[in-house]
């Protein structure tokens, strides 16, 4: 027996859609990464500005926070063939990855050429990819 509807409905998932290989990304993933990187590395660029010759830590560091961050941000991009369901995550708690995410990107871009407030942005950025990561993209139902 069927469940009570089973009308498809806007951002179902498409069952014949083939997917990337396990433990590799998507490519819409990989590309909303870079697009989300090369607009967080332009803001840099156009805020405090790149100090790569005076500041070479602080700029390590900082791009390295933009790109933790927009690593994380691109975990809520949906899979292929899933339509417009995008990862939240499961319960309560799953946006702190995000947040931290968010958090991260924003203390890089406003560090201003401080190591301490462009470490904390790195530490933020990275704790929300580390949670986007190992989290579980669905709940367990109560039987």
């Amino acid at each position: 027996m069927r469940g009570l509807s089973q009308a498809p409905r806007l951002g179902d998932a498409n069952s014949r859609v083939a997917v990337s290989a396990p433990g590799r990304w998507p490519v819409r993933r990989v590309w909303s990464g870079l697009g989300v990187l090369a607009a967080l590395v332009l803001l840099v660029g156009v805020g405090p500005g790149w100090a790569f010759a005076t500041q070479p830590l602080w700029s390590v560091v900082t791009l390295g926070a933009l790109a933790a961050a927009s690593a994380a941000l691109a975990t809520f991009v949906p899979l292929p063939g899933e339509g417009l369901h995008v990862h939240f995550g499961c319960g309560p708690c799953a946006a702190v990855g995000g947040l931290a995410a968010v958090g991260g990107a924003w203390l890089a871009l406003t560090s201003s050429h401080d190591g301490g407030t462009a470490s904390l942005a790195l530490a933020l950025a990275g704790f929300g990819l580390a949670r986007r990561v190992t989290e579980p993209q669905t709940c367990a139902r109560p039987v």
